[in-house]
Formats: C-alpha cells, sequence, structure tokens
C-alpha cells in the first residue's frame, strides 16, 4: 500500500467520524476532525507522483479535498482546490463535480479573485511546492506563482530562462495561481 492510499484511507476514517459527530449534533469535534480529514486529503493529492499527475485519481483526491475543506469553514482552501483542480486536464465527470462545489462557495467568504498579466523570466522553481517565481521585466518585481504540480516539470523545462508572458488569477489573499503561460513575442 503506498502513501497516497494510506493517507486517503485516514482522512475518509477521519470524515465518517466527522459526520457521525455532525449528526450527533456535536459541531465543535466534527469541525476539528473535518480539519484532519481535509489536511491528510491534501497531503494525499499534493503526494500523487509524478508518472501519475494526469491521472483521474489525483483530480478525485483534489476535488474530495475541497469538499472537506468546505466542510470544515476552510472556504478559501476549498477554492484554490477547486481552481487547481480545473485546471490541467481533468476528467469530465470531475469539472462537474468541482463546478457544483464552486457554486456552493458562500460568496461572501469567497476570494475576490482578479487576473493579473505579467511579462518576465522565472528566475527560482520548486516542484516539492509547486511554485515558480517570475521577476516582472518592467518594474523587477517578484511574484511567487502557484503552478499545477502536474505541470511544474513541463514549465522549467519549456520556458527556464525565456521572457515569458503569464496570466494568473490573483486572489484578495494575495495567492497567484498559474492561468496560462507562454512565450512572450
Amino acid at each position: 500500500m503506498n502513501i497516497v492510499t494510506v493517507l486517503h484511507n485516514k482522512a475518509m476514517e477521519f470524515a465518517d467520524e466527522a459526520l457521525l459527530a455532525k449528526m450527533e449534533g456535536n459541531k465543535q469535534v466534527s469541525t476539528a476532525l473535518f480539519e484532519k480529514a481535509f489536511d491528510l486529503e491534501k497531503e494525499a493529492a499534493n503526494s500523487v507522483g509524478e508518472d501519475q499527475q494526469n491521472q483521474d485519481s489525483r483530480y478525485i483526491l483534489i476535488r474530495s479535498a475541497a469538499a472537506l475543506a468546505m466542510n470544515c469553514g476552510k472556504y478559501y482552501e476549498a477554492k484554490t482546490l477547486i481552481t487547481l483542480g480545473l485546471s490541467g486536464n481533468p476528467p469530465a465527470f470531475i469539472v462537474g463535480e468541482l463546478k457544483a462545489l464552486e457554486e456552493k462557495l458562500p460568496q461572501e467568504t469567497t476570494p475576490k479573485v482578479s487576473y493579473l498579466e505579467v511579462v518576465g523570466v522565472i528566475i527560482y522553481a520548486n516542484a516539492d511546492k509547486s511554485e515558480i517565481k517570475l521577476q516582472d521585466l518592467k518594474n523587477k518585481e517578484l511574484y511567487t506563482i502557484t503552478v499545477p504540480s502536474h505541470l511544474i516539470n513541463d514549465i522549467v523545462k519549456s520556458y527556464w530562462a525565456d521572457v515569458v508572458q503569464v496570466r494568473a488569477q490573483k486572489v484578495s489573499t494575495g495567492s497567484i495561481v498559474l492561468d496560462h503561460i507562454t512565450k512572450a513575442a
């Protein structure tokens, strides 16, 4: 049994316990158990090996982690996972489920998303954190951008040391999530 399976199974045990606590009317215990389940499921999704990054199971884990985040009131994390799950090439059934989750997010707690367009050079990449640092050519500002983990190696291989144009979602909390990257003209 691999680490992803162990993490997922333990997350589901905590989720089952959380549902029981919720049915018994113990909201505080339920929320705490959902938080544990969420943390484990998110770790499981992040632990998927590079050779399996485009498989349905990774997207299923992301969708599950997003749902668990919503159950414990972590709406920002849920939104971030939904955005990550919709990036790349998820299967159609996951797209539908992620969009249904997104519609359930409370409007007042959904971070406002704006778009950021930057022309710059990638000066740093961290595959473990699925992030790149992009230095803007105009004002030399440095942006830390979250990249779908299954794309980080391809992005570094394809765009390292080249001038690139990046379009990313900027959430009111300050996080920036890659939407599109191309070589600059």
